[in-house]
């Protein structure tokens, strides 16, 4: 698997000098594997795991940076192409004359950018707006690192490094990796868009790419243009990605937005190197291998299905990688070496997914366009009109709808997450919800002000501000690279730019995605619009494991911090029948973090350099 570390430090000074020196003497002698990208000037990248094609180091020209990663260039009326390994002067003048914006706008990809500007004696570190690749950040001696994931410097002897509690209450209440802080104090992430700038020993951090500006210029009104636009960009994204890989996986759920990845693929060579598969229960949940058939067959491809395990064991748990931060691992627990065993297989090197549909396409809240539209157009005969649709997705009275809008309209009344953590969540203390939303500290910093965005799209964004994950907790250096190529830069862009009452036009929701890609999708996919879901198999894990997973959550440590009601948990595990009604992502959520938590603190990281 792909992973890099950076150092950059200020060369006048002669501690921070030494400091990094040590560290780039310590790495190399316990990484012989890795390749040195650029040496000097106060810079040093290097990278390991390297996938020609795929994951792989740009250099910039004259020695002046590195970009870490997947990078497309996007010519404005073209086809995206891999950018040149090496960077021209050319190309390499026009992203430091425009100090890294140039990437931004005129590129996009998986990418951390590690910049150098010898005239002006900055360096750059940017991560791509989507987020694909992490770029966590520790600061030791007058030497900032930057690098993939934790597991990478671990051999430096940096920290210890103490859980940060505030950030595991915002992870709980739905806010986690909305900020640079992760659950370790010291240890922080550049979030996607941002570029931080080092000068001398001063760090200063700018956003090159701003969800709610993008949402508020030039917005497309016209169904017809939204969808051929959105049908170009996707196509685009898809097949880009797709020219990466020799081989390819792809979960086939029969839902929509992975019938739109395999709709992209299937009238091109890519198609020849595709595997799709599904996985379905067997419970009561819906099964919907006929969809997933369905969408395989439209363009000729087998479909592999195997029958999801709910007799899974959750103890593997208990071994997850010291990250960063927990993460919901059940996922990983069912289809890492799953997926990866299918890959090796059927060489295949990457495994592709429809991740980001939901949100990019607007699957929920059609409550939200009457007031977006009020806001933006006015009191007008359409209100009606988006206000019915909206009433139809979401099956509540249009009155209810109007009502909202107008309430919005006059009290200016914009959408928090609060009272919807506080319904769903409930087994989170009350107290806690109040010092979490009772502060900006774990906020993403562009979405802390809503400078006038109407609830929709507020909503839309703060959807579009936690990246895929690239890494798996439970993955292999040889597994198949994970890919979400929906969720790819320009297609985010323009499904900022098309209105909420545009994106669930008619009552449909992902109306627009429906209808760009009408002709290629079999008309029981397109005109889908109950969503599958494996409620019921997940349960059914619960209730197999109920030993493990009370003896882990009623004695837990969120239990002991007073993040959680610990009486509330015990009714909700006892299998009783009872009014309160968790969510089954908030027990999950509760048993990664109290398995990060024990992983992390036998994990023995101590101070050592």
């Amino acid at each position: 698997m792909f992973s890099y570390l950076a150092l950059v430090w200020h060369v006048e000074d002669p501690a921070s000098r030494e400091t990094a020196r040590r560290l780039i003497e310590r790495h190399d002698a316990q990484t012989p594997d890795w390749r040195t990208v650029v040496r000097g000037n106060g810079l040093y990248v290097g990278c390991t795991g390297i996938r020609p094609g795929a994951s792989e180091p740009y250099t910039l020209h004259g020695g002046a940076g590195a970009i870490l990663g997947t990078l497309f260039e996007r010519p404005s009326n073209d086809q995206s192409a891999a950018a040149p390994r090496i960077l021209d002067a050319a190309r390499t003048d026009a992203i430091l004359r425009t100090r890294g914006r140039d990437l931004v706008e005129r590129y996009w990809g998986r990418y951390v950018a590690f910049l150098h500007d010898g005239p002006e004696a900055t360096s750059r570190i940017l991560r791509d707006p989507s987020g694909g690749l992490p770029c966590l950040s520790v600061r030791f001696g007058g030497v900032r690192l930057f690098f993939s994931a934790m597991h990478v410097i671990q051999h430096l002897g940096l920290g210890p490094f103490d859980v940060d509690w505030g950030y595991l209450a915002a992870s709980v209440c739905l806010m986690r990796g909305h900020t640079s802080a992760t659950a370790l104090r010291g240890v922080s992430h550049v979030l996607g868009g941002e570029c931080v700038t080092l000068r001398e020993n001063r760090a200063t951090s700018t956003f090159y790419w701003d969800a709610l500006q993008i949402a508020a210029s030039n917005p497309i009104e016209d169904p017809v243009d939204a969808a051929r636009q959105l049908r170009d960009r996707v196509m685009d994204s898809v097949r880009a990605w797709a020219s990466c890989y020799d081989g390819i996986l792809l979960s086939l759920s029969g839902g929509l937005d992975s019938s739109i990845v395999y709709a992209a693929l299937r009238d091109t060579p890519a198609k020849e190197r595709l595997t799709c598969f599904h996985y379905y229960p067997t419970g009561s949940d819906m099964d919907e291998r006929h969809f997933a058939r369905d969408v395989a067959r439209s363009g000729g491809s087998a479909l592999l299905e195997r029958p999801r395990d709910s007799a899974l064991s959750l103890e593997p748990l208990l071994g997850v990688e010291a990250s960063h931060e927990p993460a919901n691992y059940l996922y990983y627990l069912e289809h890492s070496r799953l997926d990866a065993e299918l890959a090796a297989e059927r060489g295949a090197s990457a495994a592709f997914i429809g991740w980001g549909g939901d949100q990019l396409f607007y699957q929920e809240r059609a409550a939200f366009a009457a007031g977006d539209y009020l806001q933006r157009r006015g009191l007008r005969p359409r209100l009606f009109r988006v206000a019915l649709a909206a009433a139809q997705m979401d099956r509540v009275s249009v009155w209810q709808v109007l009502r909202a809008a107008f309430v919005q309209q006059r009290l200016q009344y914009r959408w928090s997450l609060r009272a919807e953590v506080a319904k769903y969540r409930p087994l989170i203390r009350p107290e806690v919800l109040d010092e979490v939303y009772g502060s900006d500290l774990y906020v993403h910093p562009l979405l802390s002000d809503a400078r006038g965005t109407a609830s929709g799209k507020l909503w839309h964004a703060f959807q579009l501000s936690t990246p895929w994950e690239f890494y798996d907790p439970l993955g292999r250096p040889d597994d198949p690279e994970r890919v979400a190529p929906l969720y790819s830069q320009q297609v985010i862009e323009l499904c900022l730019r098309i209105p909420v009452d545009v994106l669930t036009q008619g009552g449909w929701d992902r109306a627009i995605a429906r209808r760009a890609f009408h002709r290629e999708l079999p008309r029981g996919v397109a005109n889908r619009r109950e969503k599958g879901g494996i409620e019921w198999h997940v349960r059914g894990i619960l209730e197999h494991n109920a030993a493990f997973v009370r003896e882990l959550l009623l004695d837990g440590e969120l239990v002991r911090a007073g993040v959680v009601d610990r009486p509330k948990l015990a009714t909700a595990l006892s299998g009783k029948a009872s009014p309160l009604r968790p969510s089954i992502g908030e027990l999950l959520d509760f048993l990664g973090i109290e398995a990060w938590l024990r992983r992390w603190r036998n994990q023995g990281w101590r101070a050592a350099a």
